[in-house]
């Protein structure tokens, strides 16, 4: 089927780029991944224009009576599908302009790598079972590691890459568990069956299984508590940053969770978890992106805390808005951070602080129209796509609760704070520099220029989004004056302090240095797991090891091989001795009491000489007769 090839494509060009990539070069290598990419979000069309007339599913193989691998195509699949190898493609084309002779010969590890990653999301969105589901989430996980420890000799990279695993591994044993809970209630990992199943099961195993499933999602999209990953991930290169940590990979809890909505719906107190783990670490998130002034740090923070939006409509029963923002997100979000590499890349990769910048309005203006539509779209300005998808998740706080749209919108108000103070400190003002920053290659530029457009106009399809996927969500007129009144004040707010100067922003800091501090610090988290968690732990570990191991274990396997070889080093002298008895003064005692008989034949009397020699005569003479008869 052409469907399958969809998935096989990006699979086929990780296998042909990362056997061969070093004898093909980068060049070759990075073709071959951007028209694997192409070639999928072709055929992603096509398989959606499919699908919104009638769902359809592909066997491919089987497994086991009970686990058959195939993919299922509907519209939220399908639409899925076709924004991952839409934004992937973008992302591996700005690449070769962003990776040009930065890592050397072994630039086609990086596209192989690329090539792995959207082939496992992939998976992961077009699966019609949870196996399936699982391999692809490993997979993403691993490409993920690969990718944020890319720069591998340098000791950040590198311990965020196994920072990044390491969390996700927590989440991911929840997740296993989860499927494995579902299999023992349905009988059955397929999706259709789960779907069909799922009123007739029992409620509370279904809520414990939806809350471990849940879990997976936590790990993978870095909400709380397991967050602390994501904003170091941004170690990685840029284009890592665009694809993985912002446009797909960490969504793909946020779509997990709307594919198997069907359980959750059945579970109100898990959806409520889910709302709550949501709204804490979309407002956690907002609080620390305003004390950060790393350029990629800043716009990681913002991903949790939208994906925090996202999972708090989920929360609250609203597929719709959730799934609509994560595709809006994915483009404006993929265009903050291919702008934020366009800024790194102009001072050659060694400035990462927004302060070390400022007025790049002048040099880089396609770069500031782009970060500026971003931005724009991000703290949900009309007409822009953010106005749209953010304000559906609103709505749907308001009418959940006045407790959840005063947080929505506290979230929304911190949003446009800091993506526009980042945005003032970088391209406003005025600042000199020895060498003049320039605008980014064309190859960079068209990325982020079609990233503009979708930015700008994916939120009109509103109506039909909501139409596809079953369910229509109108924007109250209310809301959405309010909404944009919120995110002006936040837009206002950081160009007083910012670009104008009016609060002079070294003095506030100074003035709200504790505040700030903990922001930055999320809240001492990461410092709680890091030096009291995972610390205390070793301390544990090493007191038990020495008190236990050394001490206990190891002292009564000393003594026992003490005596051991006591008992051995004493029966092995009693065995020496009694050999040395046997065989050395044995031989000695044989050999004297012989010769002791035998030196009688020596009398030393000729006439005994002469007597021996008759009669040895007389033998001889007869053998002799007798050998002749």
């Amino acid at each position: 089927n052409m469907e399958a090839l969809l998935l096989l494509t990006p699979l086929f060009a990780f296998l042909v780029v990362g056997l061969t990539g070093k004898f093909l070069g980068d060049k070759l290598s990075a073709i071959i991944t951007c028209i694997a990419g192409s070639v999928s979000f072709l055929l992603s069309l096509i398989a959606t224009a499919k699908a919104l007339s009638e769902p359809f599913v592909i066997k491919l193989y089987n497994f086991l009576p009970f686990v058959s691998f195939g993919l299922y195509f509907d519209p939220l699949s399908s639409i899925m599908a076709s924004v991952v190898t839409f934004v992937a493609t973008l992302v591996f084309i700005y690449s070769i302009g962003y990776m040009h002779d930065l890592f050397g010969q072994w630039t086609f590890k990086f596209y192989a790598y690329l090539s792995l990653f959207l082939f496992a999301m992939l998976l992961i969105v077009l699966s019609d079972n949870l196996l399936g589901i699982f391999f692809g989430w490993e997979g993403v996980g691993l490409a993920s590691y690969l990718l944020i420890g890319y720069f591998h000799t340098q000791k950040k990279a590198s311990n965020a890459s196994f920072e990044a695993f390491v969390m996700n591994r927590i989440g991911d044993w929840l997740f296993i568990f989860g499927i494995i809970s579902s299999f023992y209630l349905f009988g059955s990992i397929s999706l259709q069956d789960i779907f069909q199943k799922v009123s007739q099961v029992d409620k509370y195993a279904l809520g414990i299984s939806a809350l471990l499933l849940f879990g997976g999602a936590v790990g993978k999209s870095g909400q709380l508590p397991l967050h602390t990953w994501l904003p170091n991930a941004m170690a990685g290169p840029t284009p890592v940053s665009a694809l993985l940590h912002a446009a797909t990979m960490v969504a793909a809890g946020v779509y997990m969770v709307a594919r198997l909505y069907p359980i959750f719906e059945n579970t109100p107190q898990t959806l409520k978890v889910v709302a709550i783990i949501g709204g804490l670490t979309a407002l956690f998130s907002a609080l620390a992106a305003t004390s950060h002034t790393d350029i990629k740090k800043i716009i990681a923070f913002s991903t949790m805390s939208q994906l925090g939006l996202m999972y708090l409509a989920l929360g609250l029963g609203d597929r719709v808005s959730a799934m609509f923002h994560l595709t809006t997100h994915a483009f404006f979000k993929a265009l903050l951070f291919l702008s934020a590499g366009s800024v790194i890349t102009a001072f050659h990769h060694q400035v990462h602080d927004i302060y070390q910048t400022g007025g790049l309005r002048k040099y880089m203006p396609v770069t500031y129209g782009s970060f500026l539509i971003g931005a724009l779209a991000l703290a949900g300005i009309f007409p822009f796509s953010g106005f749209f998808s953010k304000d559906m998740i609103i709505a749907t706080a308001y009418e959940s609760g006045l407790l959840w749209g005063v947080l929505a919108s506290l979230v929304s108000f911190l949003t446009a704070y800091y993506i526009f103070r980042e945005g003032f400190v970088m391209f406003h003002g005025e600042r000199e520099y020895e060498h003049k920053p320039h605008e980014s290659p064309s190859i960079m530029i068209v990325p982020m220029v079609v990233l503009g457009v979708f930015a700008t106009v994916s939120g009109f399809g509103e109506g039909i989004y909501s139409k596809i996927l079953g369910a229509h969500k109108e924007i109250h007129l209310n809301i959405a004056v309010m909404s944009l009144v919120i995110a002006f004040m936040g837009i206002g707010l950081a160009y007083i302090i910012y670009s104008r100067g009016i609060i002079d922003h070294k003095k506030a800091y100074r003035l709200l240095k504790p505040i700030a501090d903990t922001f930055r610090e999320q809240f001492y988290t990461e410092r709680l797991y890091h030096k009291v968690i995972a610390k205390g732990y070793l301390m544990v570990s090493k007191g038990l090891y020495y008190a236990g191991d050394r001490f206990t274990i190891d002292g009564f396997i000393n003594l026992l091989s003490f005596l051991y070889f006591k008992m051995v080093k004493f029966l092995w002298m009693k065995l020496d001795i009694m050999m040395v008895d046997l065989f050395v003064n044995g031989v000695a005692r044989f050999s004297f009491k012989t010769g002791r008989y035998i030196r009688n034949i020596q009398t030393g009397l000729l006439n005994n000489y002469v007597l021996f020699l008759l009669v040895g005569i007389i033998f001889i003479l007869g053998v002799i007769t007798y050998s002749l008869r």
